[in-house]
């Protein structure tokens, strides 16, 4: 009687879960993005990349997640700072037709490069679970009228997308006004 309840207990657990994944994953781009964002004068690139994909292309040594999962921490480590330093030259921002410095400021470690591995290699994933990264300009850049942002071509295919929040104060009953950017629509191809 109790293992029937137990099983019956991890069956509701377990068709809970996959509902939650199904849910939680229902909204998201299944593909490579970049969030650029002007804010202060201060210019962030947020990636959402196919971190695993990234690391094969810069080592083909390493074509897939048991490879990377079961190569010796030297190797791992020299390959994950090899990608993130691809990232950091490969990177290339204009201001105004001027360029200006990226710096990668969030790229995960070599373990959790690992245990990224480790999870895509025991679930025989084809599509690998996309990682944040994070580029920053390392001092302010004012002036910005025009914005151009090129990643190495190891990233694959990228859907930019340009953000920039405007704030305003108003006093109680006050009309506030945004200037609006002029839409641009680009069809998305796979």
């Amino acid at each position: 009687m109790i293992t029937s309840k137990r099983s019956y207990f991890v069956l509701c657990a377990l068709l809970f879960a996959i509902q939650l994944r199904a849910t939680a994953t229902a909204h998201t781009l299944d593909m490579n993005t970049a969030r650029v964002t002007l804010r202060d004068d201060h210019i962030e690139v947020a990636l959402e990349v196919d971190l695993l994909g990234l690391v094969s292309a810069v080592s083909p040594k390493h074509p897939d997640p048991t490879a990377l999962a079961v190569s010796d921490d030297a190797t791992l480590t020299a390959l994950v700072q090899r990608t993130k330093d691809l990232l950091q030259s490969g990177s290339r921002l204009t201001v105004n037709g001027v360029t200006a410095p990226l710096v990668v400021t969030a790229f995960p470690s070599a373990s959790e490069v690992r245990f990224l591995a480790a999870y895509a290699s025991a679930n025989q994933q084809a599509q690998h679970e996309l990682v944040a990264l994070r580029l920053e300009t390392p001092k302010p850049v004012t002036g910005a009228k025009n914005i151009a942002v090129t990643l190495p071509k190891e990233a694959g295919q990228v859907l930019f997308t340009f953000i920039q929040p405007a704030t305003r104060l108003a006093a109680a009953g006050e009309r506030v006004g945004f200037s609006v950017l002029v839409p641009q629509s680009v069809p998305v191809t796979k």
